[in-house]
């Protein structure tokens, strides 16, 4: 959570905003990172429409993403277009759906498909950022897509990432432990 009570969005602080998180973590200390889009089903079954609390219409979600994508659709997005400071995060997210528009828009469910890329994009950037030089701990990177379901439904994780990391240690996948079979055996 940010100082002013808001949470950020997207791996914004780079690598001197990582960097200066890591010098926070106790010798010992582990690390858990969660991240992930999210995208929404409406009553009906539409993606990308969610009945918030308190309001008496679907809004979007994510909205960030889909403006994106619409501005892309529409023309007005492109892969090289000029970062705009006062709004980086949807001239970064614009940037990358350009680059899949074409796979995004061919696909069956084409909202489906971008919240999968939204997924990489954040994946993608993380991985340019996070390091293991916090001390003796690990670090666990735990991805996916939020589902913000409707009422009276919980929302749902997709799981896609589920790695610990540790300094002079490669990688350890823990996806297979959570996969369908070893939750529920194999049908």
């Amino acid at each position: 959570m940010l100082p002013n009570g808001r949470h950020q969005r997207g791996p914004f602080v780079g690598k001197t905003g990582f960097n200066a998180f890591a010098h926070h973590v106790p010798d010992d200390g582990n690390v858990v990172i969660l991240f992930g889009p999210h995208i929404a089903i409406s009553d009906a079954g539409e993606l990308g429409k969610y009945l918030r609390t308190g309001q008496s219409e679907c809004s979007t979600a994510c909205g960030a993403v889909l403006a994106a994508y619409d501005a892309c659709k529409a023309g007005g997005a492109k892969a090289d277009a000029e970062m705009d400071t006062d709004d980086m995060q949807q001239v970064w997210i614009q940037r990358y759906i350009a680059t899949k528009l074409d796979t995004i828009v061919q696909a069956k469910e084409p909202l489906a498909v971008l919240a999968r890329v939204a997924y990489d994009m954040v994946l993608e950037a993380l991985l340019g950022i996070v390091h293991t030089n916090f001390g003796k701990g690990k670090l666990v990177l735990i991805g996916g897509v939020m589902i913000n379901m409707p009422s009276p439904c919980d929302d749902h994780f997709q799981p896609l990432m589920f790695q610990v990391r540790q300094e002079g240690q490669d990688p350890i996948d823990l996806m297979p432990a959570i996969s369908e079979d070893a939750l529920f055996g194999s049908t």
